[in-house]
Formats: structure tokens, C-alpha cells, sequence
């Protein structure tokens, strides 16, 4: 019996661009996995922050009905299934007033996540009627490296929906890093702040798996733009990245390279798990 897991993703490329790779050594091993985006839902009377980002990413009014392609084309190139929840993402959402809750870019990596509880309320509604933790023999979730307040509020709203509805509680996640966040450093006190009561575990992966992430990102074109100055400089950031970390006991050669997540319970139940930590110490 194929084992399943499911991959928790803000936005229509998150999961992808962070995890890729490990997606599709996965499916090469003949497990079924699912990507479940969170922010899929069009906006309408558009606010200034987001008619500016539709207008730098190519896209209209019918944005999201572009990106939701994007994303069903980059799952189907990893050989995943996806699931589209359509809540707001950030740049959509309005106060009770009718006003835009972000006017500022700078403002979505500075707010306290916390403080939209009534979003926190919704992801965890909707998680709860669309999506059977029980289903899944692991749930992956980003650790919002970068403080993008989606990213936050989808971290919190899957531990709470994992603790309700699962007898394993959060022990059945594992949290992933948030690319290309990490990637700008901009989150110094992210393994503090954000991983300190986890494991850090290591996957040894091919570089053919490299290759199908970066084939799969590159069927997200409106993003390339936004997150990237041009196709180029993402290759060169996912291979950068690839080689940032080498684990001395995992003895790698040039065709290997380590892929790292961290784990709420325990380290080497991760799936391709090649390295748990002793003495309960971070890579």
C-alpha cells in the first residue's frame, strides 16, 4: 500500500519551491503525495499592494485563475496530486470596514500573525471540513522563515487542526524551510525563534531530484519575476542552495546533496530519513 503525505503550502508555489525536490523523490518511491494550497481564492476591487503585484507578475483581474494552472502544472510535473483551498491570501483581505488589511509590502513580513486570529479561525475551519489528517501518514508544514504572516498563520492553524483532529497531535508534522526566504537571510534568529524545539533531520538526495524542482518551479512564470530578476538567478539560487549545508557523517559525493527538515516528533520516523541528530543537536 502506497503511503501518503500531505504538503501544506501558503501560496501556489511554496511547497514546491521549498520542497520540490524531496516531493519527487517521494513519488519515486512510491508514495502518494498531495500539495494542498491554502491562498487560492481571487480578490475582487482590488487594493493598490495587490494591483501593483498583478501588474510586476504579467497578470490581471483573473490572476489567480492563471496561478492556479501554474500550480496544477508544476504538481502534475512531480508526479503530485493538489488540492485548492481558496481562502485570501494577505494582499486580498479587507477589515470590516471594507478596507485593505495591508497597504504596504514591508508590513506582510512585519506583522504578528497572531493578531489575525479570525484568519488563524478560518484555515483551521476550512482544514477541518476539506482535509482527514488521519489520512496521512505525515504532514508537512513551512516554518515560516522570512515571518511572511501567511506563513505563519498557515503553521499555526495546521497545529491546531492536527491536535483536534489527530490522536498523534503535532508529532505528525514536519516543517519544512521556507524558500527563497531563507535564500535572502533576512531571518537571522529563524532556528531560535522558529525550530528550536525540533529535529533537525537530513535527506541525501540525487541531483536529478534538483532538476525536477527546478523544472517544476519553472511552471510558475508570473513568480519568476517577482521573486527572481530572471529564470537564471532562481537556478542559481535552488543549486546555491543545495550546497549550503554537507553533514560531515552523510559523506556526500558530487552527485548527492542534502536536503534538511525538521521534525516535531521523532527524527527518524521522516520519510528517506538519511540522518537524525544525536544528543538531540541541530545540524
Amino acid at each position: 500500500m502506497n503511503r501518503r503525505y500531505l504538503f501544506v503550502s501558503p501560496h501556489l508555489d511554496d511547497a514546491v519551491i521549498s520542497c520540490g525536490d524531496y516531493i519527487d523523490a517521494l513519488v519515486r518511491s512510491g508514495s502518494r503525495v498531495t500539495v494542498a494550497t491554502v491562498f487560492t481564492g481571487a480578490g475582487t476591487e482590488l487594493s493598490l499592494l495587490a494591483r501593483i503585484i498583478h501588474k510586476k507578475i504579467g497578470l490581471g483581474l483573473n490572476a489567480m485563475d492563471s496561478r492556479r494552472e501554474e500550480d496544477r502544472l508544476a504538481c502534475k510535473r512531480l508526479g503530485a496530486d493538489w488540492l485548492h483551498l481558496d481562502l485570501l491570501e494577505c494582499i486580498y483581505r479587507k477589515n470590516n470596514e471594507g478596507n485593505p488589511v495591508y497597504n504596504k509590502l514591508t508590513d506582510i513580513f512585519r506583522t504578528d500573525y497572531h493578531a489575525e486570529h479570525e484568519v488563524i479561525q478560518e484555515v483551521t475551519a476550512v482544514l477541518n471540513r476539506r482535509v482527514n489528517p488521519n489520512a496521512y501518514e505525515k504532514i508537512f508544514v513551512p516554518l515560516a522563515i522570512g515571518r511572511h504572516v501567511d506563513h505563519g498563520i498557515v503553521r499555526h492553524a495546521v497545529e491546531k487542526h492536527v491536535e483536534a483532529l489527530d490522536a498523534r497531535g503535532i508529532s505528525s508534522l514536519i516543517y519544512y524551510e521556507d524558500l527563497p526566504y531563507l535564500c535572502f537571510r533576512n531571518d537571522p534568529g529563524w532556528e531560535t525563534d522558529l525550530a528550536q524545539d525540533l529535529h533537525s533531520t537530513h535527506i541525501t538526495l540525487p541531483r536529478s531530484c534538483l532538476k525536477m524542482k527546478i523544472a517544476a518551479i519553472l511552471q510558475y512564470p508570473s513568480q519568476i519575476g517577482l521573486l527572481w530578476n530572471s529564470k537564471i538567478s532562481m537556478m542559481k539560487q535552488m543549486m546555491r542552495h543545495s550546497r549550503s549545508f554537507h553533514p560531515s557523517r552523510l559523506g556526500l559525493d558530487r552527485q548527492h546533496y542534502a536536503f534538511r527538515l525538521h521534525a516535531a516528533g521523532a527524527p527518524d520516523a521522516v520519510p528517506l530519513v538519511t540522518l537524525a541528530p544525536s544528543s538531540g543537536l541541530q545540524e
